[in-house]
């Protein structure tokens, strides 16, 4: 890879460390899928949101939701 300019500092160091993330990534023919982590079954529901919401303690006075 080449760039237009040089990646000193601390974009070297960002450089660095999207490479090492990248070297554990595995890529397969397989369909892509979405899942849901805060349910058992994958799926999105209004509840598990809130419920996550809520366990999280409380909310910035300037979030957006």
């Amino acid at each position: 890879i080449q760039f237009r300019r040089p990646l000193v500092g601390e974009r070297w160091n960002a450089w660095l460390h999207l490479v090492r993330m990248l070297m554990d990534v595995q890529l397969s023919d397989q369909t892509d899928t979405i899942s849901w982590k805060l349910t058992t079954n994958g799926m999105f529901s209004v509840k598990s949101m809130y419920l996550d919401l809520i366990d999280s303690g409380p909310l910035s006075m300037s979030l957006h939701i």
